[in-house]
């Protein structure tokens, strides 16, 4: 019984087997030819998508080049290069340009308006965006996103760059912008033939890692067949699946299939031969229903594709001369489709200067496997020219005879641009020129404007000096009423002079960039005393109140220019000062409560006010508030214009108030810092006891006389021993001839300057004095130049008999405590 149930075991498991192994063959072949299938259809849209996109987008990039070369473009160029570059075949639907980040050019203008203006700067993920696109270079495909015109679409950002080499500057960006929904409609994603379900993600390029835009999202996780569309930055990922999901195998109850394998014991054989044609039979007919599917598809997305591009095609058969144009070629050339055409008629439409280079060209094509490709120029029916680009291939048909295939576009809107643009970079090449002369102009003036200045301030301060320090020692004598009121108005008005000469040179220094901010540790609250405490006698003679209020979280020391900070008060304070006639000056001093080192002093006066029409212009220079206030009052209109530049210079700014209904009000905003040496001492002048002075020996290297009688006024009475010198040569003679302690040295004297005589003196080998810089000159590249040269202080004329005692008193004791460590 063994032996017997020995084979129809082996029998029934080689079945099962055999079952079990058919089961899961089936499984595998339907699951790699399904996920073939659906491969294949995928691929066919993701190229199409992806030569869609590359096409538009290069067509941008014409556009940006010539913008790169016209940054100053109007709307109707704009429009006129978006017809020329776009044209209506393409899948962007508009154009937008955004000289730095604000759309000002849309193409085509019609249905886009909402979009013009969109400042990118006033969005932070635009702005990201914008910067992202420059700091790359190359264009950057986001989206899809929501237009401001309601529509989903994807946006091309192309950077636009303006000059070469070190000129080279972000002009701005170029957006294309391709809608959505035709998009996916014109290349086939929506239609109602496609066998698949196909989803897309990656916004913004994001490839795998980004957001999924398009198709259902459990495409994505029902093990997908993935293709990845690359872009000029990133990537898409397209997931497709067959319509309504894999299908699943179907579990058969273990009874059914143990009898199928029983009865497959005995018809095994046929029912898998009868299994294997019926198969391979509905296999071939479902091959050959998607292949003719597919044909249909290539060849009507063919269709389109040629009609759409404008592209001729044409075919010649040698053996009888015969020659098929399809109806874009006969568009191109100027004939009607009812035309008969011949090889002929192709030579009769070439340009006669290109005639015959062309002909050669073809006919040297003309053998099997030649490649013709040539460009050359026709004359149309109309006498209008056009530019033709031809290519060609020359195969042999069936029969034996040789035939050529081939096409022609239309390329003369790419020849016109590119002429164009070679036009647009001549004439930047000529603008380059003449902004290169007017450079060089530019700083021709601005070198003869600072000789200018430098000569007028020594002109100036060298009789101003004599001026002030006369009058300075006149007002030591005992003077009657009258005379003294003569006096007070010659030092009034040289001041007022003076202010004037330091207002303009400030101005000119501020403009050059050379008036630099000097921070150090400062008393906040004494330096606006101060300001105010000079001020006080004018206000007190008008019969004005001045009244200074400090808040209560104000740091007691800063770190800052105080000489600055207290220039600008002075101004401001002054012009309340000036311009209020009843009432007062009310000055407050507060700060942000979360930076107190962010000032803010108010000055609010009850004077003539200012206008709305004379505020738009109170911070120009030499402007003030009209002609007659300039007549009744005085003044360069310089003070604000210097304040305000210091203000910007100091973190902050001024603000006029405008609610105001009397008087005026301005609000000086500076960025202050914590001081450095908190628990310093302020900065306090003391005077120092001129009894150091007596026995002193100074020289005074002077070419002007009166400037020679004034040093010898102040140091008179003082035991000083006083040598004087004409030029910078008798300087350097009577320096080794009298060993002095001191040297008053003017820049600007014949025969030898200062500079020169102060070279000649430290080269000599004598007990070196301290050299005084005692000039007229008054820019800071003055002072580093006295200094270079080997003076040791520097003094601007004019100079005060206070100013030029206190640094000889000074340096004096200077001098003695050296004298006394050396001993």
């Amino acid at each position: 019984m063994r032996r017997a149930h020995i084979p129809v075991l082996v029998a029934l498991v080689m079945v099962l087997a055999a079952g079990y192994y058919s089961e899961q063959q089936n499984d595998i072949i339907h699951n790699q030819a399904l996920r073939a299938d659906v491969r294949r259809e995928v691929n066919e849209l993701q190229v199409s998508l992806e030569g869609a996109l590359n096409a538009d987008l290069q067509l941008v990039r014409g556009l940006v080049a010539v913008l790169s070369t016209e940054p100053d473009m109007s709307q109707e160029r704009f429009t006129q290069l978006g017809e020329m570059v776009l044209g209506r075949q393409s899948g962007i639907s508009h154009v937008a340009a955004a000289p730095d980040l604000v759309v000002s050019m849309i193409y085509p203008l019609h249905g886009n308006e909402a979009a013009l203006g969109l400042d990118y700067n006033q969005n932070a993920a635009q702005r990201e965006a914008a910067y992202k696109v420059r700091d790359k270079g190359a264009v950057v495909l986001a989206g899809p996103v929501q237009l401001v015109q309601g529509d989903e679409a994807f946006i091309g950002r192309f950077p636009v760059f303006v000059g070469t080499g070190e000129n080279r500057r972000f002009w701005g960006i170029l957006s294309s912008v391709m809608k959505a929904e035709p998009l996916y409609e014109s290349h086939g994603f929506n239609s109602l033939d496609l066998g698949i379900e196909v989803g897309i993600r990656g916004q913004d390029g994001m490839g795998a890692e980004g957001v999924q835009f398009f198709g259902d999202p459990s495409v994505f996780t029902d093990n997908p067949v993935l293709l990845d569309i690359p872009l000029p930055v990133g990537s898409w990922q397209i997931a497709a699946r067959p319509k309504g999901g894999w299908s699943a195998s179907r579990a058969n109850p273990w009874p059914w299939r143990l009898l199928v394998f029983i009865a497959g014991g005995f018809i095994v054989v046929p029912i898998y031969m009868i299994s294997r044609l019926s198969a391979a039979r509905r296999d071939a007919i479902r091959t050959l229903k998607r292949r003719e599917r597919q044909l249909e598809t290539l060849s009507r997305r063919l269709e389109i594709a040629v009609d759409i591009s404008k592209i001729g095609i044409w075919e010649l058969n040698t053996k009888n001369s015969t020659t098929v144009w399809d109806p874009n070629l006969r568009e191109i050339y100027g004939f009607k489709l009812n035309d008969p055409l011949s090889i002929d008629t192709w030579e009769s439409c070439l340009h006669p200067d290109d005639h015959k280079k062309t002909v050669l060209e073809f006919r040297n094509a003309c053998h099997v496997g030649g490649s013709y490709r040539s460009e050359y120029r026709i004359i149309l029916p109309s006498r209008e020219v056009r530019h033709i680009r031809s290519m060609g291939t020359a195969y042999a048909d069936s029969d034996g005879w040789l035939r050529m295939v081939g096409v022609n576009l239309d390329v003369t809107q790419d020849v016109q641009l590119r002429e164009k643009l070679i036009e647009a970079n001549t004439a930047l090449l000529q603008r380059n020129n003449d902004l290169n002369d007017a450079k060089i102009a530019a700083e021709s003036a601005d070198r003869a404007k600072s000789e200018f200045l430098a000569n007028m301030s020594h002109e100036i301060r060298t009789p101003m000096n004599g001026i002030l320090g006369m009058a300075e020692l006149m007002s030591e004598f005992d003077l009657g009423p009258e005379e003294r009121q003569y006096l007070s108005t010659i030092q009034d008005s040289s001041n007022a002079l003076l202010k004037i000469i330091n207002d303009i040179l400030d101005l000119s220094r501020l403009e050059a960039g050379r008036l630099a901010i000097s921070p150090i540790d400062f008393d906040l609250q004494n330096c606006v005393a101060g300001a105010v405490n000079l001020l006080r006698p004018k206000a007190r003679e008008k019969g004005l109140w001045v009244s200074v209020s400090f808040a209560d979280n104000l740091p007691e020391r800063v770190h800052g220019d105080d000489g600055r900070l207290r220039q600008i008060l002075v101004n401001l304070i002054g012009n309340a000062v000036k311009f209020t006639s009843e009432g007062g000056v009310d000055i407050s001093v507060t700060c942000r409560a979360d930076d107190p080192y962010n000032l803010v002093i108010a000055v609010d006066d009850t004077g003539i006010g200012i206008s709305d029409h004379q505020a738009e212009y109170i911070f120009d220079r030499f402007k003030q508030a009209d002609a007659a206030t300039t007549r009744a009052f005085g003044g360069t209109g310089l003070g604000l214009t210097i304040s305000s530049i210091l203000a910007k210079r100091m973190g902050g700014g001024i603000d006029l108030c405008r609610l105001k209904e009397k008087g005026s009000c301005f609000r000086l905003k500076v960025q202050l810092a914590e001081a450095v040496n908190s628990s310093g001492a302020s900065r306090v002048e003391t005077m120092m006891d001129t009894a150091a002075l007596a026995g002193c020996r100074v020289l005074l290297a002077e070419d002007n006389r009166t400037n020679r009688l004034l040093v010898r006024k102040y140091l008179a009475d003082l035991g000083i021993t006083l040598s004087e010198a004409h030029n910078g040569r008798q300087a350097v003679t009577l320096c080794q001839d009298m060993a002095p302690d001191i040297i008053l040295m003017d820049m600007s004297m014949p025969e030898l300057d200062g500079l020169a005589a102060t070279r000649e003196i430290r080269a000599l080998e004598i007990e070196q004095p301290v050299i005084v810089a005692l000039t007229a000159n008054a820019f800071e590249s003055d002072r580093e130049a006295c200094l270079a040269a080997g003076m040791d202080y520097f003094l601007q004329k004019p100079i005060s008999k206070s100013v030029l005692l206190r640094t000889l008193t000074m340096l004096r004791i200077g001098q003695d405590e050296n004298n006394g460590q050396s001993g």
